[in-house]
């Protein structure tokens, strides 16, 4: 079987009543190019969601409907060849995140960031996935992180963060509540966020343990568009779970294994069942029930702070409120918005793997000069954001800039504010 007839068959297989339909309604009309990132900060046209899509629409249309099939029988549409699903690749691994603002503009209500993901689901059955994704999906395939953190590894971070930071971090505890799981992201580039959470967790009287079984919530067969490696990565996790019979599984500073947990997960494999819940939402909840109590006003002498809207945590998951319920307390006088922000709010331009595609640096780097331009236009000191991978996306931003702000994640701003 041909590469391309390997990619059109997941296109078709991928495309049932709700994807035909959402096909059907599409009129190309072009207004989901001025709500993309990549598009807003390149111009260039084969950046519109819409053309992203274009694989998956002929796909469909050559294959099922009369239209389609006369149209290449005229010789007026061409059968799909090898060498655009080379190109098509670059298009929807480099320079799509899967945010999914499109579908907010869109006037037909389509959900083109799930289609967008199918045109990956195709191209990775196919092996056209670009080698810097394809080798960090293979990595935690095999030692159980995309970002080299192997058991030990693993063993050793935890162990120094207990003592660098002298926090108390449990592992394996049968019949805790809560199973805490973070991504390598935060244990190999931010381990201050393992002590934070642990910190604030301790302190609110949680009974929560780490597992070695699930020791990565990242999903990068998410990433690639891979479902069953995408099952696969989200089994560690449910299967340390329910050996340690918690009640739910807390994610950290990562979106899109929120994404994949929360909502992806039950649509297509067996899920425990247990609360799958986010790290923004589980502290202000804590904050509300008067577990854990912060200092008012303590950031309201650093300057300016504002937030990041992380597309899967806020605009999809729908935290929107509780970080900033929590700024109003720890900056009711230093925070100020930027502009757009909230569901409206531009992608940092990382995410989706994209930061893991060295070819993709250059619309990256557009994308965060954008949102480098919004924080200077407030006059930001400090960008707080809930998400690791946006996070990283900054941090590498800032170093390669150098903006008058510095970058901190927001579970590390609420543990340095606890009332002790």
């Amino acid at each position: 079987m041909t590469t391309t007839q390997t990619a059109i068959n997941t296109f078709v297989h991928e495309t049932g009543a709700w994807v035909a339909s959402q096909l059907e309604a599409c009129t190309r009309c072009g207004m989901c190019a001025e709500a993309c990132h990549f598009y807003q900060a390149t111009g260039n046209p084969e950046y519109a969601p819409v053309w992203k899509i274009e694989l998956v629409r002929r796909a469909y249309e050559q294959r099922f409907t009369l239209g389609g099939k006369m149209r290449v029988a005229m010789g007026l549409d061409k059968p799909i060849r090898d060498e655009e699903l080379g190109a098509w690749s670059k298009i929807v691994y480099e320079a799509c995140t899967m945010c999914n603002k499109c579908a907010l503009v869109c006037p037909m209500g389509i959900q083109l960031g799930p289609i967008i993901h199918n045109v990956r689901a195709g191209l990775s059955d196919a092996g056209l996935v670009p080698e810097d994704l394809k080798a960090a999906v293979q990595k935690q395939k095999e030692i159980g992180s995309p970002l080299g953190a192997t058991d030990s590894v693993y063993d050793q971070r935890i162990e120094w963060v207990a003592d660098e930071w002298e926090v108390d971090l449990p592992m394996d505890v049968q019949g805790a509540d809560t199973l805490v799981v973070f991504s390598s992201i935060e244990v190999m580039k931010f381990p201050e966020n393992i002590a934070a959470i642990a910190k604030i967790l301790n302190k609110a009287g949680e009974k929560w343990t780490l597992s070695h079984k699930a020791r990565e919530v990242v999903n990068f067969g998410f990433y690639e568009g891979n479902e069953e490696l995408t099952k696969l990565f989200m089994k560690r996790v449910f299967d340390g779970a329910r050996e340690l019979g918690v009640k739910r599984i807390l994610v950290t500073e990562c979106g899109h294994a929120y994404d994949a947990l929360r909502w992806t997960a039950a649509n297509i494999m067996d899920v425990p069942d247990v609360e799958i819940t986010h790290v923004a939402g589980y502290i202000w909840n804590l904050v509300g029930a008067g577990r854990i109590k912060l200092k008012q006003g303590a950031l309201d002498d650093k300057g300016v702070i504002t937030f990041h809207d992380a597309c899967k945590i806020q605009r999809r998951g729908g935290h929107i409120d509780e970080p900033r319920e929590l700024l109003k307390i720890l900056a009711p006088n230093a925070f100020k918005e930027m502009t757009p922000n909230k569901e409206q709010a531009i992608c940092c331009g990382g995410g989706g793997g994209v930061i893991a595609i060295k070819e993709a640096d250059p619309q990256r780097y557009k994308v965060f000069e954008m949102k480098m331009e919004q924080a200077n236009r407030i006059g930001a000191k400090t960008v707080a954001m809930f998400c690791s991978n946006c996070r990283l996306q900054f941090t590498d931003g800032v170093q390669k800039y150098n903006p008058p702000f510095k970058v901190a994640g927001m579970s590390q701003l609420v543990a340095d504010a606890l009332v002790e």
